[in-house]
């Protein structure tokens, strides 16, 4: 679809589409970067950069759209990656969404300050877990981690709600998803995931192939660890690691670690 021109989105990591500005997508760089989020168009060009006020980018993996604490929508950032398994506690952030403006083209951007984040904390049972994929359901806003194993299976945990921002809470586990049985030959190496707007469809992404899974209305999303899946070849690079569904559905949208960072699109064909 389109380069991006801020060449300072080297790693991008995670994907979402705005439904409220339709046609912006937000992405961000994982560990050892700013805690910073980038707008950007279909066009590829900037539409604003924001430093999330209040946090750290530990090794920021994941983002989603939700519900926000007092209606609209909001970005949840998770910094959840942990490669080398030795993190003690995990962090979601939730920020309102900012408003993106176009800016000059070829212009350095400006960095704007988004409203103060809360801190959503957490830790596994059983230790830590290296995960790069998170979603949200879009109603309820009850929030499901994928972990990233070389042994193509991954395990499947869910943030107990309500959300709480003074305490540290403990994961509790849904299940496991084995990737090799779902048709993973190669790559089980789970790197990001996105829902619907309905939360009829789930995406899990790898390196090289998309799983969608789908749901009855209002099923449980932890069902997801029972269902089949259709399996689709990638061919957004080799580092390719965010997706999202497009905003009318039809397809999906993709990002990889790459300068510059360049978007895909894989529509549906049938």
């Amino acid at each position: 679809m389109a380069e991006l021109q801020d060449r300072k989105v080297a790693e991008a990591s995670a994907l979402v589409a705005s439904q409220q500005y339709p046609g912006v997508y937000w992405t961000l760089n994982d560990s050892g970067n700013e805690p910073l989020i980038y707008a950007f168009d279909e066009q590829g060009r900037s539409r604003g950069t924001f430093r999330v006020d209040g946090a750290d980018n530990v090794d920021w993996e994941a983002m989603q759209l939700g519900p926000g604490a007092n209606g609209g929508f909001a970005l949840y950032i998770g910094d959840i990656g942990d490669n080398n398994e030795e993190r003690k506690d995990s962090v979601i952030y939730r920020i309102p969404e900012p408003q993106p403006e176009p800016g000059p083209v070829g212009a350095r951007p400006s960095v704007k300050t988004t409203a103060r984040a809360e801190a959503f904390r957490f830790t596994f049972p059983g230790g830590s877990r290296n995960t790069e994929a998170m979603i949200l359901h879009p109603k309820t806003g009850q929030i499901f981690l994928f972990t990233k194993s070389d042994s193509a299976v991954s395990r499947v945990y869910r943030l107990p709600m309500p959300l709480d921002s003074k305490r540290t809470v403990n994961l509790e586990s849904v299940g496991r998803m084995d990737l090799a049985k779902l048709g993973a030959r190669t790559d089980g190496l789970v790197t990001d995931a996105a829902i619907s707007s309905d939360a009829r469809r789930v995406a899990v992404r790898t390196y090289t192939t998309v799983f969608e899974f789908e749901l009855a209305d209002g099923e449980s999303l932890d069902n997801l660890v029972n269902r089949p899946a259709r399996g689709f070849r990638l061919g957004d690079g080799p580092q390719g690691e965010g997706v999202t569904y497009r905003l009318d559905g039809k397809g999906l949208m993709t990002i990889g670690e790459s300068v510059p960072a360049v978007l895909f699109e894989t529509p549906w064909q049938c």
